[in-house]
């Protein structure tokens, strides 16, 4: 609790003097510290975050509201939101909310002064549908979440090689669905456009589409002609594809140089390459320990077996929520590993044999891909 002792010192190193049964003797430093400590009032805060402002409400530890306030989304209003806690006593804990998305620069702004910040959720449904919503509701509600340690997610670092990974990869998510849309109205397209121009294309797969239809030169002063218009619709959807799919080349190339770096040992299990890889790290984050083991990993990833059993029947399945991309990379794995990995055949045979179905099988495999994976990052991210 270093950082809660933000303020609490004295601006001056002058000494007092104590009684004692020998005689006076000077009050140390450090006595002093304890001293003021003792008299500070112990508090938490909940913090709701918007785009432009942030609205904090600070309470005691038996979640009695002391006051609140709003702050400006800067750096400056950052430090003056710190300071303003900060001036209410001795700061324990602070609750922001989405710390991934409008939380994220404060979370890294309080992480940074050595304030121990939790991840709290927003206010559910049903709980605005019956005492209403407002900013100091919220902050209120965020802080109360905290004091009755409803709320002790450790948020995401931020800081550093796996937050590069994930902005680069969000880029060429965007880009693959791009590209696809624009396949797509290229398919589309050549249904319906002019007999004569559309069997300049037969026989053309989608990218070999898009390449000859990045060749096409419509006249642009017959636009209003339909065969016109087709050759300078193909022509631009044609040339997006291409830009996109160097775009993604680019990106591929960037991600394969953080993900070896990041995770060198992870990339060499079977199955797993840099695009499920650098999910994982994405998922996972760069503060693995704040994952108690790989059991909380695979509930993160929607992994978790649950219990589905009703009568004579006696069944899992897996958890539905947590990150889906998260899963789906695990399901790549998973269906990677059942062409042409002998462990995995062996094990789906054994199981097969047992009366297992097919898809209880990748269930379980999922969940022992999420293991692995787990304990191979922790290795990886302790030694970067």
């Amino acid at each position: 609790m270093g950082s809660d002792l933000i303020g609490l010192c004295p601006p001056t190193t002058q000494c007092c003097v104590r009684p004692t049964r020998s005689g006076l003797r000077l009050i140390t430093q450090e006595e002093i510290t304890i001293m003021l400590v003792a008299e500070k009032t112990i508090i938490v805060a909940g913090v709701d975050t918007h785009r432009d402002t942030h609205h904090v409400a600070v309470t005691d530890l038996t979640g009695r509201v002391i006051a609140d306030q709003a702050f400006p989304v800067s750096t400056a209003g950052y430090r003056a939101l710190l300071d303003w806690v900060s001036s209410h006593g001795l700061i324990d804990r602070i609750g922001v909310e989405l710390t991934g998305s409008y939380g994220a620069g404060l979370t890294r702004y309080l992480t940074a002064a050595g304030v121990a910040v939790v991840e709290v959720t927003t206010t559910d449904k049903a709980t605005r549908a019956r005492r209403g919503k407002d900013d100091v509701t919220d902050a209120i509600a965020a802080a109360t979440k905290v004091v009755a340690g409803m709320a002790t997610a450790i948020p995401k670092d931020t800081t550093g090689l796996v937050e590069s990974i994930r902005m680069l990869k969000l880029v060429r998510n965007s880009a693959i669905h791009g590209r696809t849309k624009a396949l797509n109205q290229l398919k589309d397209l050549r249904i319906t456009m002019p007999a004569e121009l559309r069997e300049t294309t037969d026989g053309l797969t989608l990218n070999q589409l898009a390449k000859h239809a990045a060749g096409f030169r419509p006249d642009r002063t017959r636009l209003a002609d339909p065969t016109q218009a087709a050759k300078m619709a193909m022509k631009r959807l044609g040339t997006r594809v291409q830009e996109l799919a160097a775009e993604i080349k680019d990106l591929d190339k960037d991600l394969k140089m953080l993900v070896q770096q990041a995770a060198p040992g992870l990339l060499t299990h079977r199955g797993i390459g840099i695009q499920t890889a650098a999910q994982f790290l994405v998922t996972i984050g760069a503060n693995i320990d704040r994952l108690d083991n790989d059991a909380a990993f695979a509930r993160m990833c929607g992994a978790a077996p649950i219990p589905m059993s009703s009568g004579k029947t006696h069944r899992m399945r897996l958890h539905r929520g947590g990150d889906r991309q998260a899963n789906s990379a695990l399901h790549t794995v998973v269906i990677g590993r059942l062409k042409n990995h002998p462990p995995t055949l062996a094990y789906r045979d054994r199981k097969l044999a047992q009366g297992k179905s097919k898809r209880d099988i990748i269930r379980a495999l999922k969940r022992y891909v999420a293991r692995e994976v787990f304990y191979t990052l922790k290795a990886d991210l302790k030694a970067t």
